[in-house]
């Protein structure tokens, strides 16, 4: 922002300051003046100078100045109407009045109060809808709701919110661009930490519903990603007008709460979707301990949504007729990779278990050709068209990669149990901090995790994930194994080569060209022989070895080495342990797990000389290489596939029985 636009704000803000609390005392009153005051570090903020911390994206302006469609805005009243005043006077500076109507619906309010309603009314030119007597947040909505002409959509608003520039905007775009049917906004506390960023359920009183990214700073990362939401408050939620012919108005036997949660699961039951536009903010004047005692009205209401929905979410058998389980995985291809493979090895273990699995995906080859995989495989052209495949079925629901999350997720709602088996933190894969918030806010809290390494468990709890469950990939003890006939030859090295930056190739290349010469046999394998060229007659590459042929390459070499910055878990060093070569490998994150330098390999710095002398030593001290290959030997065993199929069965099974009815659970915590 331009530092002279905020200096000119800030002058206005300041000048004639006695004089203007002088005159909101007069005319208003002391309380009004102390919500003021209250409420002026919001009009502090830079963003306020130029209409909103949260202008909507140059995108969803630019098709809103194009495709606007009329909203009739709807805010529900009671009481007093002075905070209606200032949302009025929000809404006016930051929409198009010919594209907007306005509102207020007030539920049976003394007459002065309704007598100082129809005054604003006058003054800003919105409309007013006089309920006889009060009924309930709900029913003074539907008071509102009834009102929206046929071309228009609506948009539910509290009273006490502060709408900020391109709001609107934001979610109609989200509406009919994005293809959500009911649309939430950011809701930011007036301190400006973040009040809503979507509706989800307490994770420890499940009774009762909570809002995503509480308390976070406005500017958290994740929350500033747009997508599905289990449900958005009615504080300030978008309506499209087919949702409302469908769906119609809000349950009016909620007295007071739950009823936006109902009102969005009924949206998603008839097939509508509810989305987070995180560039629509608003400033909510809600206490930030509102909500710690409830009376009467409310817990009539969370026994009417649960009597209602309790079935439906708690309830999520994935169970066949025969008593195997469901499962399904969902890749966004089928690509040769080891995260692949660890895939397709749970599908096959499953399988031979006597459960159900399927691979769905979006590779339109139709499955993996590089690997046995024996399970069902169904493509897809899109994750929309995969997702609304999915969402019916009661399965066991995996999402891989941080891109199926959202959709796994939202085809898990109402049908089955999502699952995220998360082999690496990707946001590592990225350099960009806006494809990190992406990564980081499709882990979501309603998924059970399957973390690929302890390293991958620490993180995901430090970004807020409770409960990650440590799974490292198994081993394939029947391919990867030492072979008896195959004579391994002295002196000679063998390593993968990739250009992908977090492999470092460049260091073990490095590394290689310190050695002393004569320079060691060195074998490189992959699919870019153009990264041996220059490293000299000693360097052989073979390209797309087959499984068995890597094993082989690892029963004749004396060493592996791994210079990888990062890993999620790293099977290469485990693989050479378990055919019986020594191992050089830099520390890469996930290889801590099973990596123990002096125990089981070297683990140098990474420092090219540091690696020459690790490689320089194990080439040269055969005691020391056949200790660490004993050592390697017991730990590849360790991680041998039958046993973690049996872990994963286990795990999965407790997943189906927890869910199988946790009716009681919910009702036991209500009680307590």
């Amino acid at each position: 922002m331009d530092p002279s636009l905020y200096l000119r704000h800030l002058r206005r803000l300041l000048t004639g300051l006695p004089r203007r609390a002088v005159l909101t005392v007069q005319h208003l009153g002391w309380a009004e003046l102390g919500r003021r005051v209250v409420s002026a570090p919001v009009r502090l903020l830079p963003g306020s100078a130029v209409g909103g911390v949260g202008d909507a994206s140059g995108p969803a302006r630019a098709w809103y100045k194009r495709h606007a469609r009329p909203v009739a805005i709807v805010i529900p009243s009671y009481g007093s109407p002075d905070l209606v005043a200032d949302a009025v006077k929000s809404i006016r500076k930051t929409t198009d009045p010919a594209k907007v109507r306005i509102v207020v619906t007030d539920d049976g309010s003394a007459p002065e109060h309704v007598a100082a309603l129809k005054a604003l009314a006058v003054e800003h030119g919105f409309e007013t809808v006089l309920g006889a007597e009060q009924r309930g947040f709900a029913a003074n909505c539907n008071r509102g709701l009834a009102t929206v002409r046929r071309d228009e959509d609506a948009v539910l608003l509290n009273s006490d919110v502060i709408a900020q520039r391109g709001w609107l905007a934001a979610l109609q775009y989200a509406a009919y661009r994005r293809d959500f049917d009911l649309v939430g906004a950011r809701l930011l506390y007036p301190d400006t930490s973040i009040q809503h960023g979507g509706v989800l359920r307490n994770h420890d009183q499940p009774q009762w519903f909570d809002h995503r990214f509480r308390f976070k700073p406005a500017d958290f990362p994740p929350a500033n990603v747009e997508g599905p939401t289990l449900a958005a408050t009615g504080a300030a939620l978008y309506i499209t007008r087919g949702t409302l012919d469908e769906i119609g108005e809000l349950d009016e036997g909620f007295g007071m709460a739950y009823e936006d949660v109902d009102y969005c699961l009924r949206a998603w039951a008839h097939g509508k979707r509810v989305g987070y536009a995180p560039q629509s903010v608003l400033f909510h004047h809600e206490s930030k301990t509102r909500g710690t005692v409830q009376g009467d009205r409310e817990l009539a209401s969370q026994q009417r949504f649960w009597d209602r929905w309790g079935q439906d979410l708690d309830h999520r058998p994935v169970r066949a007729e025969d008593g195997g389980l469901r499962v399904i995985y969902v890749t966004q291809d089928t690509g040769i990779g080891g995260g692949h493979r660890v895939i397709f090895t749970h599908l096959n273990g499953l399988l031979e278990k006597g459960h159900h699995p399927e691979l769905w995906t979006l590779d339109e080859d139709g499955g993996p050709d590089w690997f046995d995989l024996q399970v069902p495989v169904r493509t897809f052209d899109s994750y929309a068209e995969l997702a609304h495949e999915l969402g019916p079925i009661d399965a066991i629901k995996v999402a891989t990669w941080w891109e199926t999350s959202s959709w796994v997720w939202e085809a898990s709602l109402l049908h089955g149990i999502p699952v995220y088996l998360v082999q690496d933190v990707e946001s590592s894969y990225y350099a960009s901090p806006k494809d990190h918030a992406k990564v980081h806010a499709s882990y979501r809290p309603e998924f059970a995790y399957l973390a690929g390494s302890i390293w991958v468990a620490d993180e995901l709890k430090k970004l807020g994930v409770a409960d990650p469950l440590p799974f490292t990939p198994g081993l394939d003890v029947d391919t990867y194994r030492t072979l008896p006939d195959v004579a391994r030859t002295e002196g000679t090295i063998l390593s993968t080569a990739r250009s992908n930056p977090l492999k470092d190739f460049p260091l073990t290349r490095a590394a290689y060209e310190r050695l002393p010469e004569p320079k060691p046999r060195l074998t490189l394998f992959g699919s870019e022989p153009e990264l041996a060229e220059g490293l000299g007659d000693a360097v052989t590459f073979l390209r797309f070895p087959s499984d068995e042929e890597v094993n082989v390459l690892l029963n004749e070499t004396s060493v592996l080495v791994q210079t990888s910055k990062h890993e999620g878990f790293c099977l290469p060093p485990l693989e050479a342990m378990a055919a019986g070569a020594a191992v050089v490998c830099t520390d890469s994150n996930g290889n801590r797990d099973f990596c123990v330098d002096g125990v089981n390999c070297l683990m140098p710095g990474r420092d090219p000389q540091d690696v020459a002398d690790a490689l320089q030593r194990l080439l040269t001290d055969r005691d020391l290489r056949e200790r660490l290959i004993a050592a390697g030997h017991e730990t590849a065993a360790s991680y041998a596939w039958p046993r973690k199929i049996d872990a994963l069965e286990a795990f999965y099974e407790r997943l189906a029985d927890e869910r199988a009815d946790t009716t009681a659970t919910r009702a036991g915590a209500a009680r307590a």
